[in-house]
């Protein structure tokens, strides 16, 4: 399977995703609600690229079965945007949370991550199809 991709891509989602674990490092540790600002905004900026992406795609710029899978989509999206988000970390709270007998904080949580990184999502694919963007 290695064998089959290409040592850019492998590399670039290495540097990538320790990029985007540092920032999401720093945003959880110096903001408060950081690790929520940290899923949010990598929703929001992978929506914005499968958007920008997908339009590429109808064109015909790209290949449609080429989404994320050229040497810069993917380190953007897995390595980047992969290292920021962190949905496990979020599981781990929720759970502590959950197991506390905070269970409306727990609920609250999960549900803001959720919601907030689905409607960022969804807003990054409308942005990509502003006119006048090109």
């Amino acid at each position: 399977m290695i064998s089959e991709l290409s040592l850019l891509i492998v590399l670039g989602v290495a540097v990538g995703g320790a990029a985007g674990a540092v920032l999401r490092f720093l945003l959880d540790r110096y903001l408060p609600g950081g690790l929520l600002a940290a899923n949010v905004l990598a929703c929001l900026a992978l929506g914005y690229l499968y958007g920008e992406l997908s339009w590429l795609a109808e064109t015909g710029r790209v290949a449609e079965d080429g989404l994320l899978s050229g040497p810069v989509a993917t380190t953007l999206a897995l390595g980047v945007l992969g290292g920021l988000s962190t949905f496990a970390t979020v599981s781990l709270r929720v759970a502590q949370r959950w197991m506390a007998g905070q269970r409306l904080r727990a609920i609250g949580l999960w549900t803001a991550h959720i919601g907030l990184g689905f409607g960022a999502a969804a807003l990054g694919i409308a942005l990509s199809r502003l006119p006048g963007l090109y």
